[in-house]
């Protein structure tokens, strides 16, 4: 009972408004990837994201640990902690593997210690290997047993693995297929691709059973893309977006920062 009443404080502080709608931010690249292009300099991100009050913000322990005092302001995201590690991003790369592999990093009572209200952990499946997939389940699993333990909200970001045994990796039906198993997995809410077009992504938000929150993928052409984007996934009656590198791989960070919460919630 009590930890029901705190995950739906702590998601009222993630998903705000009437529409309960969330302009979010995802900057947990540097624990996947490395240094990649934009995110260099992870204090000035972090701060920028604080002064266009952005909703939330993923981060990896090590950010959230380093970066506490910007993220005490006031109207700063809240934060949704990286519970997760994975290969996946790295997949066909010559520092990959044929494909992505997936470890724990931080405990959702980690989570609550640092302050975060939110965890969030990748739930990949259509692997080539069966065996991987069935780890990740038992992996999203375990955080969700910890998530409704601890009172916290989990989002998960359930997604086919690339290079597995789907072709086609934003096929709606494969999204709208993972986004139902993780809600019924514990899920309070889901970051997903985005299919490409409003009328197929209607089939993911009208059947996860739980808020949707797309991905940005690699960065787009223009930032005039990415708000069209955004407004489409509206349309398709996601609750909103965690983006990140369509976000901070852009020229105007903080204006674009901006434009994304203007957007999602109308002001």
């Amino acid at each position: 009972m009590l930890g029901a009443i705190g995950k739906t404080r702590r998601l009222s502080r993630l998903l705000r408004g009437p529409g309960g709608r969330g302009a979010c931010f995802a900057f947990d690249h540097g624990a996947q990837l490395g240094p990649i292009p934009g995110c260099e300099d992870a204090g000035q991100v972090i701060a920028d994201a604080v002064q266009a009050q952005l909703d939330g913000i993923i981060l990896s322990p090590g950010l959230a640990m380093r970066h506490a005092e910007l993220l005490n302001a006031n109207d700063a995201p809240v934060v949704i902690l990286r519970l997760d590690q994975t290969t996946m991003w790295r997949v066909g790369a010559e520092n990959g593997y044929p494909e992505g592999h997936s470890r724990m990093i931080a405990s959702v009572e980690e989570a609550v210690q640092m302050g975060a209200d939110a965890v969030i952990a990748y739930l990949f499946t259509c692997h080539t290997d069966p065996g991987l997939e069935t780890r990740s389940i038992e992996m999203a699993s375990e955080a969700a047993q910890s998530a409704r333990r601890w009172g916290i909200p989990l989002v998960l970001e359930p997604m086919a693995a690339r290079n597995g045994i789907v072709e086609d990796v934003f096929d709606a039906e494969v999204i709208a297929m993972n986004c139902r198993i993780a809600a019924e997995i514990g899920a309070d809410v889901v970051k997903t691709d985005w299919s490409g077009d409003v009328e197929s992504f209607r089939k993911v938000t009208s059947t996860a059973g739980v808020p949707v929150l797309a991905a940005g993928g690699t960065r787009l052409d223009s930032d005039a893309d990415v708000v069209a984007t955004i407004n489409a996934i509206l349309q398709a009656d996601a609750q909103g977006v965690l983006f990140g590198r369509n976000i901070f791989q852009a020229e105007n960070r903080l204006a674009l920062m901006r434009e994304v919460r203007r957007v999602i919630h109308d002001v």
